[in-house]
C-alpha cells in the first residue's frame, strides 16, 4: 500500500514538474511573454511620447499663424512678398 501511494506521488511529482518546466503556460513560456511585455512596453512608451508631439503641434497649428508661417517656410521654402532670400552654399 505504501509502495502504491510512493509511486502514485512520484507520478504526480512528475506530472507537475512537466507542466512547470515544459507545458504551455510554463516557465520559459512566462519568460517569454515578460520579454515581449517588456519589448511592448519600450514601443507604447515610444509612440506615446511621438503622439504628444504630435498633438502640441497640431494644436499649435490650430491656435496660431506664427507656427503655420515657420512650418511653410522650412518645410516648403515660402518667402514673403517684401523678403529677399539669399542662399548660402558651402564648399
Amino acid at each position: 500500500m505504501a509502495r502504491a501511494a510512493l509511486i502514485s506521488g512520484l507520478l504526480i511529482l512528475g506530472y507537475f514538474q512537466y507542466r512547470l518546466w515544459f507545458a504551455d503556460g510554463g516557465i520559459p513560456d512566462v519568460r517569454r511573454q515578460q520579454a515581449e511585455i517588456a519589448v511592448m512596453t519600450e514601443q507604447n512608451a515610444q509612440l506615446k511620447a511621438r503622439n504628444a508631439a504630435l498633438e502640441a503641434e497640431v494644436d499649435d497649428l490650430k491656435s496660431g499663424v506664427a507656427a503655420m508661417e515657420g512650418r511653410a517656410r522650412t518645410d516648403l521654402g515660402m518667402v514673403r512678398k517684401d523678403e529677399t532670400f539669399y542662399l548660402l552654399v558651402s564648399r
